[in-house]
Order: C-alpha cells, then structure tokens, then sequence
C-alpha cells in the first residue's frame, strides 16, 4: 500500500537523502523541525499532496514526496531570513571582507615560493568560497524571471507565496491557489490565508513587470 505524504514528513528529519552517501539524515533548524510538525498534524496534508502530484503527473512530471518537502522547507527559510539578512547585511559584508583579507596572506609565498602553511592555498580558497556565501546571503535584493522582487520592503509571506506558486505553475502547469495558501498558512503558522490572498501576490507580480516594461 502506497505510504501517506503524513508518512513521508514524519520521516523526513531521520531519513538520509537518497543521493548522500553519509546516510546523514538532513541538517534541521528547530525552525524546520517545527514546520514540518505543524505540516504532519495538518489534516489537509495528504489532500494537498495528492492534489499536486496528480497535476505534476499528468503533464508527465515525477515529483518525489521528499524533494517537494525539502524544497517547501527551503522556501520558508529564505522568505523568513529576508529580515534578518537586512537587520545584518553591513556585518556580513564586513565578515566576507575580513575572509578576503585573510585569504590573501594566506597565498602569500616565501622567499622559496611556498607559502607559510602547507594548505595555504587550499585553505584561501575555501575562506574565498565561504566570503561568496556571505555576500549572497546579505544581497537582500533579487530578482528572478516571475518571482516577486526581493527589497527591503518585501514581505516573508509574500516571498514564499509568490516562490512556490511560480514553482508549483512550472511543474503542473496550473496556478494551485488553495493549496500554495495551505502551505503558506501552515509555513508560517498563520490562519486565514486564503485563495484570493495568493492570487493577488502573484497578479501583483505580473502587474509590476507589465509597469516596468512600459516605463523603459
């Protein structure tokens, strides 16, 4: 007999990726863990689910149970650290700069060419890789193909919002309203987010594009 999707979320935070060879399972935010909670005592779950892999199967799409929970956990998480990446962003600039700078001494050679440490280089370049991750974490402003524009002003919900309804429309091939407003109610644990709410969050996108195209 086919699991449930409740199933799948309350395996999710034991269960390793397929694809790691660790067998690790994933790394949780208390955050995540509390979502996926709410989620798995949701009594719409299952429907919702279900709702969305029929539509994903019938244009010939597969989406498995656990790639969809990582990628709606995901979606929260980066629509919640819009604050906190404003709040921060001068500090984690500062930070990224400061690995630069280390980076740099790292690679500088001796009068016989080495450099000071062994791993110097290998260790620069990981200080360089870890600066990158810095700096996108604090570029608050992003702008991606149908998706709201991420400013200062931008709203967590609304980002989730308008992130997995444009997800959901390129896999299914369909706008699913209610079911991104379930996901969005039990995201953020707020009630009451309907239908209507979700369709204007994404109007609201195309409405901004159409006015930036005229305006060029």
């Amino acid at each position: 007999m086919t699991k449930s999707f409740k199933a799948a979320l309350a395996a999710y935070p034991t269960t390793s990726h397929p694809a790691d060879s660790t067998g690790k399972p994933p790394r949780l935010s208390p955050a995540d863990r509390a979502h996926l909670k709410r989620w798995a005592d949701d009594e719409r779950a299952d429907k919702v689910w279900s709702t969305i892999n029929s539509a994903a199967q019938k244009r010939g799409r597969v989406i498995p149970d656990r790639f969809f929970i990582q990628e709606v956990l995901g979606a929260r998480d980066i629509a919640e650290s819009i604050n906190h990446r404003r709040k921060h962003r001068d500090q984690y600039r500062k930070y990224a700069a400061q690995m630069e700078r280390n980076a740099k001494t790292l690679r500088q050679r001796l009068p016989n060419g080495l450099t000071l440490i062994p791993n110097g280089d290998e260790l620069a370049q990981k200080l360089d890789d870890a600066a990158r991750t810095y700096r996108d974490y604090a570029a608050v402003s992003r702008n991606l193909p149908g998706v709201i524009k991420w400013t200062r002003e931008s709203r967590p919900r609304h980002v989730f919002i308008s992130q997995l309804s444009n997800d959901l429309h390129g896999i299914t091939g369909r706008w699913l309203d209610y079911e991104v407003a379930v996901l969005t109610e039990i995201a953020f644990d707020e009630p009451e987010i309907d239908s209507d709410q979700v369709i204007w969050v994404r109007r609201s996108v195309k409405r901004s594009r159409r006015v930036r195209k005229r305006t060029k």
